[in-house]
């Protein structure tokens, strides 16, 4: 049993580990994969960073460039130069802004902020300019050169945001030289480096200000990001930018994001990857995996589940047959002792039978006597006969158990049975013990002998009330029942089919494994010397099997016990009883009976018996004498013959006999049938049969009725 347990326990760890080996496994691959993707994903995101740069350092050196040739073209020259000099210097600013494409324009303002030469108009338009940040950011000091914020263009052209520079004459603040750039070219930019849904490119000014995006941001959205920002707090932990993970305040969408500082300027270059499409790509490279891991690891599973369950049911088959072994040999078992205990009750009813033969007589000659021993006298022949009364009893037992108990079934009705019982049960009860009959709606009808269930039941409820000595509760309960395949291969002995079920339960002390399995055998007995003879349940087993029925304990010690009888279903038109009136027992002139019986004294008290009766007797100790007193005495009325007898048994001699004198009637006797005339547990039809032990009164009875019938 420890080993099975060690075997189903390993299959199942098996499993577990079939399951849970390859999780643990694709656990690991997934954090490896998510990490290595994260790395791959930074190493892209520095990819197109280095791209970025590349490009927007080229962009920026032009406009530093441009910025510097302005400069140098009004180097020397004070606003009312500039001013004069206008037409020449805007052919100038055209030529040069036309060389720069991300140039949208340059222009060249005075101290006032109004612009004195443009590359985008002529004449400049008489406009202030002053309060934009550009120029506030030269006026008091300067600057070197400053990156300003993206405006609308005033003059129907794209938006641009600045880079200036401070002009000074002199020494004196004399205006601002401005380049406006496009971040259109930017965004163009942007839009070749993104490949995957979700991308976002950036040029944003260390305050948070947006320059230039990719996408382009919904309306509405902002335009800096504030203090709290993923971005403004990776530079503020480092100046040169870093990496950082945050959900877009613009868009709303998560990303992971990288950002560089950009050169000497306040500018930084950000650019984000979608985390939705970090984990899609994930999420379908792990996909790959499990296209082939889930039916390697299903097929694996459902094999060890297989095995589990084959395994399972090895056992359990295991378990039946070993059950049903188990229950075969006891069968066998009781058979053995049955076999035994009908042949020793055999031998004992004809012994009972000149025992009570004898008593009989020795009883009708006291009769005749006078004296005073006479009294005395009875009383020791009456117990004697009780006595061996109460010995017939066992042996009818004995038989009832060897199932070689000839019955007399008939149709009964289970609940007027047990109902007709119930005052004679409570009475050999007791008023300790609680009696309850359940009779069940529609119970089907049985047929068996009536005599031998009560007897059956009285036991079941005496030793009921046996295992309640300080009281307790007795309840008897009729159902209907079905017993199938499956608990019949558990109890061989009987087959799948309809029965009515008899529960007998107690609340009583219950029986241990090891007198459940020794409780039908005869004279077996927990009761202590004196209290019982242990045939009480070997009673009810012989009956019940003999019944072709089943019989069934459940109990455990302590918790009282239940033993369910089941009879076969009756099914078919029950017969009507027959009336026997009361017939006269003593023989009439000229009557003949041939006595066979191999027991002398059994048959010298026969042969007595009908003597006194008024027959004609003659006697053989085997069926070849009988046949040959057959052959001389054709007036014979009546065959007495044994049924086991060495030789020729009864049923083979009354055979023969029939065939030599057809009119010939014929009664058996026996201790013990053994099946020559008792079939399934009833008497062939057209048999007579009387029981050993014989009495006077049962001898004279039988003889007369068989001779009177029809």
């Amino acid at each position: 049993m420890q080993a099975r347990t060690l075997t189903i326990r390993l299959v199942r760890t098996a499993m577990a580990a079939s399951l849970l080996v390859p999780c643990a496994l694709f656990a690991f691959a997934s954090w490896n994969s998510l990490r290595n993707l994260t790395a791959l994903t930074d190493e892209r995101l520095a990819r197109s960073l280095d791209v970025q740069q590349e490009e927007a350092e080229k962009t920026f050196q032009l406009v530093d460039i441009a910025l510097s040739n302005v400069n140098d073209l009004v180097a020397g020259m004070s606003e009312a130069d500039i001013h004069r000099d206008e037409s020449r210097l805007h052919g100038l600013l055209l030529k040069l802004a036309a060389q720069i494409p991300a140039v949208q324009s340059i222009w060249i303002y005075g101290k006032d902020g109004r612009p004195l030469v443009s590359s985008w108009l002529l004449p400049a338009p008489d406009q202030s300019f002053a309060d934009r940040d550009f120029f506030q950011a030269h006026v008091n000091g300067d600057a070197g050169t400053y990156y300003g914020q993206l405006y609308q263009s005033r003059f129907n052209a794209q938006p641009f945001f600045t880079v200036s520079r401070r002009l000074v004459h002199d020494g004196e603040f004399v205006g601002v030289s401005e380049v406006s750039v496009l971040p259109s070219n930017f965004f163009r930019l942007f839009a070749t480096l993104a490949y995957a849904e979700g991308q976002q490119f950036a040029l944003i000014r260390n305050d948070g200000l947006i320059l230039a995006r990719y996408p382009l941001a919904p309306p509405g959205a902002i335009n800096r990001l504030d203090e709290h920002s993923g971005f403004r707090r990776t530079i503020a932990r480092s100046a040169q930018g870093g990496t950082y993970t945050t959900n877009s305040p613009i868009d709303h969408i998560e990303r992971h994001f990288a950002a560089r500082h950009f050169g000497a300027t306040p500018l930084y270059l950000t650019t984000g990857y979608a985390l939705s499409t970090l984990r899609n790509e994930w999420l379908w490279g792990m996909a790959t995996h499990l296209i082939y891991g889930i039916p390697a690891t299903l097929i694996l599973f459902l094999t060890l589940f297989a095995v589990l369950r084959r395994t399972e049911r090895l056992y359990a088959e295991i378990d039946r047959r070993s059950a049903a072994e188990e229950a075969l040999r006891q069968s066998q078992k009781l058979d053995a002792i049955g076999h035994l205990t009908g042949g020793v009750a055999h031998d004992f009813n004809n012994l009972l039978t000149i025992i009570i033969g004898n008593l009989e007589a020795a009883q009708r000659q006291l009769e005749a006597w006078t004296d005073g021993t006479q009294i005395k006298l009875a009383r020791r022949l009456e117990g004697a006969m009780r006595g061996a009364e109460r010995a017939s009893t066992l042996t009818k037992r004995l038989l009832a158990f060897s199932r070689q108990q000839p019955l007399n079934p008939t149709v009964l009705d289970v609940n007027r049975a047990l109902n007709g019982l119930s005052d004679f049960l409570r009475r050999a009860l007791g008023e300790d013990v609680s009696l309850e009959i359940v009779g069940g709606g529609g119970v089907w009808p049985v047929e068996a002998d009536a005599a031998e269930l009560e007897a059956a039941i009285l036991n079941l409820a005496v030793n009921a009330r046996d295992a309640m000595p300080n009281g307790g509760k007795l309840t008897i309960e009729a159902s209907n029942s079905y017993l199938d395949d499956s608990y019949c291969q558990e109890n061989v002995d009987i087959r799948p089919g309809q029965y009515v079920q008899i529960a007998v339960t107690d609340t009583g002390s219950g029986m241990a494994k090891d007198v459940i399995d020794r409780a039908f055998e005869p004279f077996y007995t927990t009761k202590q010397s004196g209290q019982g003879t242990g045939l009480g349940l070997s009673q009810v087993y012989g009956f019940v099997k003999q019944s072709g029925g089943h019989v069934k304990i459940y109990s455990e010690t302590g918790e009282g016990t239940t033993i369910k009888v089941y009879l076969p279903r009756f099914v078919g038109k029950p017969s009507a009883p027959e009336e026997s009136a009361r017939e006269p027992i003593r023989g009439r002139s000229g009557e003949c009976v041939l006595v066979v019986e191999d027991d002398r004294d059994v048959r010298s008290y026969v042969v007595e018996t009908l003597g006194t009766l008024g027959y004609d007797v003659l006697e053989a100790a085997d069926g070849e004498n009988a046949l040959r007193l057959l052959d001389e005495h054709k007036t014979v009325h009546l065959l007495l013959t044994d049924v086991v007898m060495p030789g020729m048994n009864g049923r083979k001699l009354a055979d023969e006999a029939k065939q030599r004198q057809p009119a010939l009637k014929i009664l058996y006797m026996t201790g013990d049938s053994r099946n020559a005339i008792v079939h399934q547990g009833r008497l062939d039809p057209g048999v007579d049969l009387i029981q050993k032990p014989l009495s006077n009164e049962l001898l004279a009875s039988a003889v007369r009725k068989v001779l009177d019938a029809a």
